[in-house]
């Protein structure tokens, strides 16, 4: 029973990171920008203003370099779990 709970907890660990990964890899970087700028309104409850985004090309490469390493992360328990 807990060799079953073990290898979904893996498969979890796998796929969970992976598709989040691909998420921010694969999406356009526009959709990404308007993602996070609904994010900071929803947060912050005010209205807000150009100068409040004045960071969006570091914002979003940080976004794509996270899903690397999530997918990175995912390969790495994958071969860990293989050997």
């Amino acid at each position: 029973m807990f060799e079953g709970l073990f290898w979904i907890f893996i498969a979890f660990l796998i796929f969970a990171p992976a598709c989040l990964g691909f998420y921010l890899l694969v999406t356009s970087t526009d959709k990404l920008t308007v993602s996070y700028q609904n994010f900071q309104l929803k947060r912050t409850a005010m209205p807000l203003k150009d100068e409040d985004f004045s960071n969006m090309p570091r914002v979003i490469f940080r976004l794509k370099l996270t899903g690397f390493f999530l997918i990175a992360f995912s390969v790495s328990v994958m071969v860990y779990a293989l050997m």
